[in-house]
């Protein structure tokens, strides 16, 4: 992976050096067992050793690496139950949030929600970028809305040790580009209608939907075979 495709924005290399170690893991470039050397990672990458020790820390701290002793950071084994498990979890943080969402929602965050639905359900095929950026603003505003910081750190915690996220794999998962344009929607009716049931109900048949999509592509991979 070539330095240019880091993230250099101020204060966020270590972001990008994160973003570099975890494709390589999940495409089979780093494989479960090899262990991540410092020195050589800034090397290979041409920045400093600081932000990749900060960003293996972050790592093993999601789990995605152990820290052995006389070895360093060791890649973890990624397993089927362990993607099932971080969508359950994510699905469970994002009800709570949007039922939230549902009792404290203004008229004013309904109305935006309803827009950016519209212009995500209006995109053209292909403008991925936009509709990732879209999705973002939609979940923002209901987490805005929630006015539970605690609860949306535990999505934003789920979100982040998401492997495959919905940002690095959107156009490659058959189905999540159809999720994204049509799921929202009764998401937004329940937190109209101010039923916070309905509400975590569509948030998490909404993550829960992601999740399994993204099961079965990696099924159809054959990309649990190597794993233990």
């Amino acid at each position: 992976m070539a330095a240019r495709q880091l993230d250099l924005s101020a204060g966020r290399t270590h972001r990008g050096v994160v973003q570099v170690i975890r494709t390589r893991i999940l495409d089979g470039s780093i494989r479960p067992g090899d262990a991540l050397r410092l020195n050589a990672l800034a090397d290979d990458l041409g920045v400093s050793a600081t932000p990749v020790r900060e960003a293996l820390l972050m790592l093993a701290q999601d789990g995605w690496l152990a820290h052995e002793p006389h070895r360093g950071f060791v890649v973890r084994h990624l397993r089927r139950i362990d993607v099932d498990d971080v969508y359950g979890m994510w699905a469970y943080a994002e009800g709570e949030v949007t039922a939230r969402a549902a009792l404290r929602a203004t008229p004013e965050h309904i109305a935006e929600m309803r827009r950016v639905d519209g212009v995500i359900r209006a995109l053209p095929d292909g403008a991925t970028q936009e509709a990732l950026r879209l999705n973002d603003d939609f979940h923002d505003t209901i987490h805005e809305a929630s006015d539970s910081p605690k609860l949306v750190w535990f999505v934003d915690a789920a979100r982040r040790v998401a492997p495959f996220r919905v940002s690095d794999s959107f156009e490659q998962v058959p189905g999540w580009a159809e999720v994204n344009r049509t799921q929202h929607a009764p998401i937004i009716d329940a937190i109209e209608a101010r039923d916070p049931d309905a509400a975590r109900a569509a948030a998490r048949h909404h993550l829960l939907t992601a999740g399994r999509l993204l099961v079965e592509w990696l099924d159809g991979m054959d990309f649990w075979s190597n794993v233990r």
